[in-house]
């Protein structure tokens, strides 16, 4: 968690326009995952967030979800879901994250 804190506490003195994170959550417990999340938070409206994880709570999270499945063997297909609503009657002002802005963006 004390890197997790580091890492954040640079984000907060130069931010950027998004940051990946390759299971960065993967050490932590649940309680610490929580407060990884709540972390995350703070900076999710003014950043996209690419999280390469395995724990089911941080992928609750997201907004949209990317991965790759083999439907058969050998063969790699890559899949995306997104988790927001994508009805076009909400503007740019009503979405609260980077990415759901970028989402409505590309919606339009």
């Amino acid at each position: 968690m004390t890197a997790v804190a580091l890492l954040f506490s640079i984000y907060m003195i130069k931010p950027s326009p998004f940051c990946v994170l390759d299971e960065l959550d993967a050490p932590l417990d649940e309680s610490n995952i929580g407060r990884f999340i709540k972390v995350l938070d703070r900076f999710i409206d003014r950043s996209q967030f690419i999280i390469v994880t395995h724990s089911k709570r941080t992928m609750s999270r997201a907004d949209v979800m990317y991965g790759v499945t083999m439907e058969e063997f050998g063969v790699s297909k890559p899949v995306g879901m997104r988790l927001t609503s994508a009805d076009g009657s909400k503007s740019e002002k009503e979405a609260k994250s980077a990415a759901q802005k970028a989402a409505l963006r590309l919606d339009a």
